[in-house]
Order: C-alpha cells, then structure tokens, then sequence
C-alpha cells in the first residue's frame, strides 16, 4: 500500500508517463509471450512435419532392402533373357518362369521380365520443403534428408519408364516367327531396359547408405509394423523369396530388422536361406 501511496500523487506529466511506461511494458510482455508461443508453435510443427518425413524414409529403407535384395535374381533374368534373344534364329519359343507372373493377376497379359514396383514416396519432403519447417530445420540434417529423396526421385521416374519398357518386351511371352531385324529390336529395348534397371539399383542403394547414416529422433517411425504380429516382416521376406526364387540375397534385409527390433522391442528373426520356400 505504501508503493502505490506515491503513484497516487502524481501529477501531470509524470502521472501520464507513468501510465505510458505501464502500457509499453505490458505491450512488450505481451509481445515476448507471443513470440515465445509463436516459437513453440514452429518448433512443434517442424518436429511433427520431420517426424512424418523420418515414417516415409522407413518404407523407402524397406524398398531400398527389398531392391537391392532382389538384384542377383534382376540379373539372372537378364542374363538369361538376352542369352535366349542371341541364340534365337527364325523362330522364338516362349519359356517364362511361373514365378515372375505370380501373384500380378491384375497385369492380366503376362510379363517376361520381373522387378519390386514400389511407391517411393516423397509426399511428405514435398510438403515440408513448402512449408516453414524447411527453414527451422538443422542444415545438417536437411542435407541428409534431402540426399535421400533426391536419390527417390530418381529411382521414381526411372521405375515407371522401366515398367512401360518392361511392357513392350511382352511379345516374347508368345511363340512364333522371329526375323533377325525383331531379334535386334527386342534386344535393343532389353539393353535399354538393363541400364534403367542399373541405374535404380544404384539409387536404391545410395538411398539406403543414407537412411542407414541418418539420425533417427522419432521413435515411433515403425508404427506401421507394430500394430500387427512379429511374423509381418519376416513373411514379407519370405514372399519376396517365393517370387523370384533362391536368388533373393535376404541378408539385406537385416540392417532394416535389427533397427526394427531395437526401436519397437521386437523380435523378428529371419528363416536361413536353406530354409527360405
């Protein structure tokens, strides 16, 4: 009470400039506090806006796996197609393996020629790129991120030209006549296609070095994989085995569950190849 006693006698000038220093200081509290929530509100949209980018870089992890798994049985199938194309001479007998048509009911005609058609995603990086997150963001660690949506990208757009290629190569699923000059074509498209496949597995690996060199902050990033049974990873290994045979090099996949099991507390093992249907 004795404080204010001499507040309460002030007059003229002063008393006006006491109630201005009492309104700048209240303005600049209430600026402070609004630059605080502002800077918490960033902060929180950039974590959930990583945290979402760092759930799509696990399932590009597991495409990269399953891609680079799956490249000696790659090779095979174009060794041994090309081998055939060589050999041929007037006539082309069709002999396609019941794997590479195995369950893609959906592709109605068959396909001479199989590799993993993944949705490389980039939906979430597109969105944080657009947004502040971007800017709040660690330089070091947007490097890191972008490294390996750029490698996506490329993969993208190499995969959907490699699909329609692969496409154009369905004739050699029927027997029938084959001219020299066909013979040169269908070889021709099966290089090309040979250095499109290449080069995706070496996106999908350099991809992979980078999601394997990253700083993972979000724990949760394998919900998709907790909210079923132990068994779903290792069953997906074992279709990828049933499609394109022994071939598959499954110790790639091991890099991905081993950080399944320490993040989640998980224990998805791995049947040993011998084992492998």
């Amino acid at each position: 009470m004795r404080f204010f006693r001499p507040i309460g006698d002030l007059k003229g000038w002063r008393r006006f400039g006491f109630e201005v220093g009492i309104i700048v200081i209240g303005l600049g509290i209430t600026l402070i506090a609004q630059d605080l929530i502002s800077n918490a509100t960033r902060a929180r949209e950039t974590r959930e806006a990583i945290d979402a980018v760092e759930v799509d870089m696990v399932m590009l992890y597991l495409h990269a796996s399953e891609r680079l798994a799956v490249e000696p049985c790659r090779r095979e199938q174009l060794r041994a197609l090309a081998d055939r194309l060589e050999r041929s001479n007037g006539y082309w007998t069709a002999e396609i393996p019941e794997s590479i048509n195995r369950n893609i009911e959906h592709m109605v005609l068959p396909r001479v020629l199989r590799s993993p058609r993944r949705p490389w995603s980039d939906a979430t990086w597109r969105a944080l790129l657009a947004s502040d997150a971007a800017i709040e963001m660690d330089r070091q660690r947007f490097n890191q991120i972008s490294a390996v949506f750029v490698a996506t990208e490329g993969f993208r757009q190499r995969q959907d030209a490699a699909f329609d290629l692969m496409g154009e190569l369905s004739h050699l699923a029927i027997s029938g006549p084959f001219d020299a000059a066909q013979r040169r074509e269908a070889y021709a498209k099966l290089s090309r296609l040979a250095s499109m496949e290449g080069i995706m597995t070496v996106h999908a690996r350099q991809a992979r070095e980078a999601i394997m060199a990253f700083d993972f902050r979000n724990e949760r990033r394998f919900f998709r994989f907790t909210s079923a049974t132990d068994g779903d990873i290792a069953d997906f290994v074992a279709d990828t085995v049933a499609t394109y045979g022994a071939c598959v090099d499954t110790t790639q996949f091991q890099p991905f569950i081993d950080d399944l099991n320490a993040t989640t507390g998980m224990n998805v093992t791995l049947a040993p190849t011998s084992a492998a249907p």
